[in-house]
Order: structure tokens, then sequence, then C-alpha cells
């Protein structure tokens, strides 16, 4: 059963930045199944089964907004010492 993580990044624009943040973590996340937008600022869901990944996503949308990244790559990242977004069970 997927479950759904909401994740926050300052900075990055749904209206800008979503296609490639999508693009992104489902090219380099098998575990990750779709990326929705949400009303909410800098905030995207996330649906995943097995583990779960924040770290490292929000590391990968961070890259994105900063323009570090303009493609997926499939290259494993470091771990992010913050803490982004809440978890949330999908039903």
């Amino acid at each position: 059963m997927p479950l759904c993580y909401r994740i926050t990044v300052p900075g990055l624009s749904v209206k800008r930045d979503f296609t490639a943040a999508r693009q992104c973590l489902l090219a380099d996340y098998p575990n990750v199944h779709k990326v929705i937008p949400t009303t909410t600022a800098a905030t995207l869901l996330v649906l995943y089964s097995g583990p779960e990944d924040p770290d490292d996503w929000a590391q990968t949308l961070r890259e994105l907004v900063m323009g570090q990244r303009v493609k997926a790559t499939g290259r494993p990242l470091s771990r992010c010492t913050e803490s982004w977004g809440g978890h949330d069970p999908a039903a």
C-alpha cells in the first residue's frame, strides 16, 4: 500500500518547478510512484512504497531549486542533515 509524504522545500515554486521536480524524483527513486503538487507554498506530496527517503528527496529538490540540477541523472545523493516535511500515512 502506498504511503504519502508531504515535503516542503524553501524556494520551490510548484508552478515553475513541478514538472522538473516530478521527473527527478520519479527517475532517481524507484520507490517513488507519484509526485503531486499542492496549494501550500513550496510543498509537494510524494507517494511511495518501501523505505522512505525524505532527506534524499529534499536534497534532490534543493539542488533543482538552486539550479545545480537540470535533469534526472539516477546518481545517488548524499543524505541531508535537515528534516523536511511530515509523514502522513495514506489510506
